[in-house]
């Protein structure tokens, strides 16, 4: 009676496998789906996997099918099966997830699933999505799916999108992290999405566009020790003529009571010449006159580091501007004024530049009465006099600070 119980539901699931039409979609706006029930048959034998559906459609009920026949096949993560359906770019070590994602005591199942696209675009030749299996009462239900991914870049080996799962936050409920790529011209925006189980359903609490990091890698961690976890993103942006010259960071978000929020951005190394530039207008504007000077002084001798937009005469203009500054820390520090004059003539030597003209209008007015505030004047004047030219120069794109005239010499 009980292998024949089996054969029958063996051809119910292979019946499944073979309907659906296949669908993508391009940018994610996932919806529940909890509708999708299967029913678990009384067998106590082991069940081999079902074949894999034709339509990639019908992988989450099949799924959820076959755990509802063998409820055992959660234990493994569903190892027979992806050993079965070999999914391209997947195992059962990068494609499923053990853990509880919602507010009741049962583990979900988080699952990639896989296929070949087909005809392959042209940036991948694989799509997957990320499925969870929610079970009740031995009964598997697909509660959530994202769209259909593509997987990228194209040169990608493996798919690794489940970050983690469980209680996040702290609540006492669930939560589950995923990335994946967006693609274009310009390069590849890694993404990471957050969710949050609540009453039957699964509610997005990370920004909608999700936390996006340029070749960017994501953990999730307590970073500082007050027992709940943050998203921690280490990348870069991409570095395009809108949005300027990029530098890695790291970001960490945040559970503020209701979502996951941006708490801070700790910028990493950089090999381009502004960016060193403004790093040292930091220390300034933080009172670190001395480290400011020393900061401003070695950008301006480093040749190693890149322009962003030569056309500009870049180097020049950062070059006189870091030694202006150079001059400015050290006067407000009360140096001596000897050496910041010699810094400004310096600046002054560097031809057809906007800020050789900054350091001598800065200089002439110091010289009149030896005060700072008398030089920042005549800085005013010729920032006012020059501001369309100034806005132009100090344009490094949307990703970068933008331009600040009272910060050139706010003292």
């Amino acid at each position: 009676m009980i292998r024949a119980r089996n054969a029958t539901l063996i051809l119910a699931l292979a019946a499944l496998a073979a309907g659906c039409t296949t669908s993508q979609s391009a940018r994610p706006t996932p919806v529940p789906t909890a509708s999708l029930v299967a029913t678990r048959a009384p067998s106590t034998e082991t069940i081999p996997p079902p074949p894999r559906p034709a339509s990639f459609e019908a992988y989450p009920a099949t799924i959820a099918a076959y755990l509802a026949a063998d409820p055992s096949a959660a234990d493994s993560c569903l190892e027979a099966l992806f050993a079965a359906w070999t999914m391209p770019l997947l195992d059962a070590v990068h494609g499923c997830l053990r853990a509880n994602t919602d507010d009741d005591d049962a583990l979900e199942l988080l699952v990639v699933v896989s296929q070949e696209l087909a005809p392959a675009t042209a940036t991948s030749n694989t799509q997957y999505r990320i499925v969870v299996l929610d079970p009740s009462d031995g009964e598997y239900t697909v509660a959530f799916q994202t769209p259909a991914y593509e997987a990228a870049p194209p040169d990608v080996e493996t798919l690794s999108p489940l970050v983690a799962a469980g209680d996040l936050n702290g609540d006492a409920g669930g939560e589950f992290v995923y990335h994946t790529a967006f693609c274009g011209s310009e390069g590849c925006l890694n993404t990471a999405f957050v969710y949050q189980g609540t009453a039957g359903s699964y509610e997005l609490v990370s920004p909608r566009d999700g936390i996006g990091v340029a070749d960017g890698t994501f953990i999730v961690e307590d970073t500082d020790g007050d027992g709940t976890r943050e998203v921690v993103a280490t990348g870069g942006g991409l570095g395009t003529a809108d949005t300027g010259p990029a530098r890695p960071r790291r970001e960490i978000w945040a559970w503020d009571g209701l979502a996951y929020a941006l708490r801070e951005t700790v910028a990493g190394p950089s090999p381009y010449l502004y960016h060193h530039i403004i790093d040292a207008d930091a220390l300034l504007a933080a009172g670190e006159y001395a480290a400011a000077e020393t900061a401003y002084l070695t950008a301006a001798d480093n040749a190693g580091l890149l322009e962003w937009k030569p056309e500009a005469n870049e180097r020049a203009e950062l070059t006189a501007y870091a030694l202006y500054r150079a001059a400015l820390a050290r006067l407000i520090a009360g140096g001596d004024a000897p050496t910041a004059m010699a810094r400004l003539d310096l600046a002054k030597a560097l031809p057809n530049t906007l800020h050789a003209q900054l350091a001598g209008s800065f200089q002439a007015g110091f010289a009149a009465k030896s005060e700072i505030g008398v030089g920042c004047a005549a800085v005013r004047d010729d920032l006012r006099a020059n501001d369309a030219e100034y806005a132009a120069f100090w344009d490094f794109g949307t990703a970068n600070p933008p331009y600040d005239a009272a910060a050139i010499c706010p003292f």
